[in-house]
């Protein structure tokens, strides 16, 4: 009598182990580079949300709001990639160079370490952004602001520029991301 017996050799499995180890050792590097690409874009389409909030909440409120970078959520300190805040600004002037923080409307938490957040009117690097009540940016410069916002070693076109108008308005374009 003969028995069937049902199942894998050791030959068939050890092709089959190898074969998933190929497959694998393609696909995962791809994936992790399209899951920092998916991050560098969140990243960049957030800050544009920041920013379109502090207009929001100027016009709305009908006086200053001003975004800023924020180590601690409270007051104006650090540098963007450790955090922001979007708040009521209670200078006494539009062109007076440094933000004065009232309430805190928003705060939006640290980003991850390889985040990179840059903000220039012209070539000045800057850590606050001042709206008016009517939705405009404050006359500290009479330059449009441009942000950049990526994760280093994203790779294409996964980079967002932010530009900011004198008139307010903001706008959001994919750029290469910066090589190191």
């Amino acid at each position: 009598m003969r028995y069937s017996m049902n199942g894998f050799t050791l030959i068939e499995l050890m092709v089959t182990l190898v074969v998933t180890a190929i497959v694998l050792s393609i696909a995962i590097p791809s994936f992790q580079s399209q899951m920092l690409n998916n991050r560098s874009i969140a990243l960049g389409e957030d800050f544009a949300s920041a920013i379109n909030f502090a207009r929001i909440e100027a016009v709305k409120r009908a006086g200053r709001v001003s975004l800023c970078a924020s180590k601690d959520g409270e007051t104006c300190s650090g540098s963007w990639n450790e955090g922001f805040i979007a708040f009521v600004d209670t200078v006494a002037a539009d062109t007076t160079e440094t933000p004065v923080v009232g309430t805190v409307l928003r705060a939006w938490k640290k980003q991850d370490s390889s985040a990179v957040i840059s903000v220039k009117n012209g070539s000045d690097d800057k850590t606050f952004i001042r709206y008016t009540g009517l939705g405009t940016l404050a006359r500290l410069t009479d330059k449009p602001f441009v942000i950049s916002a990526q994760f280093k070693k994203c790779t294409g076109s996964a980079a967002r520029q932010i530009n900011i108008g004198l008139s307010g308005s903001v706008s959001v374009s994919r750029i290469a991301c910066a090589t190191e």
